[in-house]
């Protein structure tokens, strides 16, 4: 576990665009399922109990720090990007958080 990378990340779209950046966030996750043998963990979620634009929380783990250099060069990653640019679908920037596990556990 010492060599993982813990990320979450934060996406809000722009007001009325949640379900496009849904679908492209869920492509996304799809791929890197498909794709990507050295992510650990993938969990994409949607905010149920926001007051206006619901955020999108993902939360990952990769392997390595190459796992996670990787991710962010992949063409899909980089079309998603380029998409969500064109199209004008965030309310506000992209917040990329590195964690680290401290206390709690993942399951029973």
């Amino acid at each position: 576990m010492s060599g993982e990378i813990h990320v979450v990340a934060i996406i809000t779209p722009a007001s009325g665009q949640e379900k496009r950046v849904g679908e492209l966030l869920t492509n996304l996750a799809n791929n890197v399922k498909q794709n990507e043998k050295d992510v650990l963990k993938y969990h994409l979620f949607e905010q149920t109990n926001g007051k206006g634009t619901n955020v999108f929380v993902v939360e990952e783990i990769y392997s390595s720090q190459s796992a996670y250099d990787a991710h962010f060069k992949t063409d899909y990653f980089q079309a998603l990007g380029e998409t969500i640019r064109n199209e004008g679908l965030l309310g506000a920037e992209l917040d990329i958080k590195t964690i680290k596990p401290i206390g709690g556990f993942v399951s029973r």
